[in-house]
């Protein structure tokens, strides 16, 4: 019985069990690899649009400084965005509706790390998070922060991502224990480290 080569025996294996690569027309090329879920992540910048009047009305203690100081609630709900922005290195627009001001185009401005907006005449703050995440959508990956239904229904029927205000509170609570946490943690106690190097054995 005549033996088998070597050749052809590898021939037969590589047949069988070697796992074939895809071949692609000339004109196509292989999609790109994505190894881990930080490349997935951080596709495209992230950005929050927050609805403010939206956010300040679902913080119970914000809601009551409203009743009677409403521009110190305002500031209130701006340091949250603030810290928030801080915490998460994210961009954020917080949004407030001011459409019936006699003003004909959207204020914006700069406070510490996020943009402020107060909408012009006859544009809530519902219009201009539609307009502004419509302009975004390709480019960023986009959470709006609202608990209002009707803007719910118009964000999913799009790319963004919504974020009710309550969950936008929750997580912000939990990223300010974390910090707080680590802050704490990472005390230096340089008299404290000295003796204990100096008088334990």
């Amino acid at each position: 019985m005549p033996r088998i080569k070597k050749d052809e025996l590898d021939r037969v294996y590589n047949s069988l069990y070697k796992p074939k690569e895809r071949v692609l027309p000339a004109n196509q090329k292989a999609p790109k690899r994505i190894d881990s879920v930080t490349q997935i992540r951080s596709s495209k910048p992230v950005i929050y649009l927050v609805d403010g009047y939206n956010l300040m009305y679902a913080v119970d203690e914000i809601k009551q400084i409203a009743a009677t100081d409403l521009l110190s609630a305002r500031d209130k709900v701006i340091d949250i965005v603030c810290d928030f922005q801080g915490y998460t290195g994210h961009e954020c627009v917080l949004v407030f509706d001011a459409y019936k001001n006699d003003v004909s185009i959207p204020i914006v401005s700069k406070s510490y790390n996020i943009t402020i907006v107060y909408t012009k005449m006859g544009q809530t703050a519902d219009m201009y998070i539609e307009q502004k995440s419509e302009e975004l959508s390709d480019t960023h990956k986009i959470f709006v922060v609202t608990s209002d239904g009707l803007e719910q229904l118009k964000i999913f029927s799009s790319s963004c991502l919504r974020m009710s205000s309550q969950e936008f509170m929750h997580r912000y609570e939990n990223l300010q224990k974390k910090h707080k946490k680590t802050a704490s943690s990472s005390k230096h106690q340089p008299l404290k480290e000295l003796r204990k190097l100096l008088f334990e054995d």
